[in-house]
């Protein structure tokens, strides 16, 4: 198969607005304030840490969904905007590197969850994932890609990175939610990298949601030896987003 065919793909949503950065950054804070306002609700009615956990979920629910206003609100189809089936999995190497980082965070971390939280961190780590790949890989990579994609990338990156400081308002340490951000921040560009590649989000929901639960399981530790996996999973998913660079450049030049 010649390279020209191997790149044939449909584009995602490309949403011209006003002000694409603006925008952009009025989109991240949507999922922040909600997942913030869950924990607020929780912490008021001193529920137990498995109905906490679910009024977060269902917080992070309702703000996906209003995500998915926003999508329909461009007047174009939420399929445009990743909702669809990949393409391009010809290469199905594209989903090894982020199955590669899960195991290495089941084999650095020790689970400590057990019981009825189990099944709620499940339904979290789904809610969460849906509601910022929407947020993120959908609203704001769309309203950033008129102004080029590499900057899409990256802005639509940093501003996931950088809203990963909210951790500080739950009571986290510095040292931690640098960390987190920095993480946030390098998965971010693989993510809207995979979004721009296979015209999809269901491959960066499944891989964020996967990550959010054998995390939650473990505790979201910062042990020595956790620390290894994580900083194992950075270096593959930075070399995994060196290759994706080069796909997206040539599959938008």
């Amino acid at each position: 198969m010649s390279s020209s065919n191997a790149l044939q793909h449909p584009s995602p949503a490309a949403w011209t607005v006003k002000y694409p950065w603006m925008t952009a950054i009025g989109f991240a804070f949507v999922p922040v304030l909600f997942t913030a306002l869950g924990s607020a609700v929780a912490q008021v009615l001193a529920v137990g840490d498995s109905r906490a956990i679910l009024i977060i979920a269902g917080a992070a629910s309702i703000s996906a969904i209003l995500g998915l206003i926003v999508m329909r609100s461009s007047g174009r189809s939420k399929k445009s905007f990743g909702y669809r089936r990949p393409v391009n999995l010809r290469a199905a190497w594209w989903l090894v590197p982020p199955v590669i980082t899960i195991g290495l965070v089941l084999a650095t971390a020790a689970p400590s969850a057990t019981g009825s939280i189990i099944g709620a961190y499940l339904v979290l780590s789904v809610a969460v994932a849906v509601n910022e790949e929407t947020w993120f890989r959908g609203n704001a990579l769309a309203v950033l890609r008129p102004v080029g994609i590499r900057a899409a990338i990256v802005v639509s990156s940093v501003l996931f990175g950088v809203m990963h400081l909210a951790n500080l308002a739950g009571g986290a340490d510095l040292s931690s939610s640098l960390l987190q951000m920095v993480f946030a921040l390098i998965f971010g560009v693989v993510a809207a990298e995979l979004v721009v590649v296979t015209s999809s989000l269901w491959p960066a929901i499944l891989w964020h949601a996967a990550w959010d639960f054998v995390n939650y399981l473990g505790g979201n530790e910062t042990v020595p030896l956790a620390l290894v996996g994580v900083e194992l999973s950075c270096a593959v998913m930075i070399a995994y987003a060196m290759r994706l660079w080069r796909w997206t450049i040539k599959m938008n030049a």
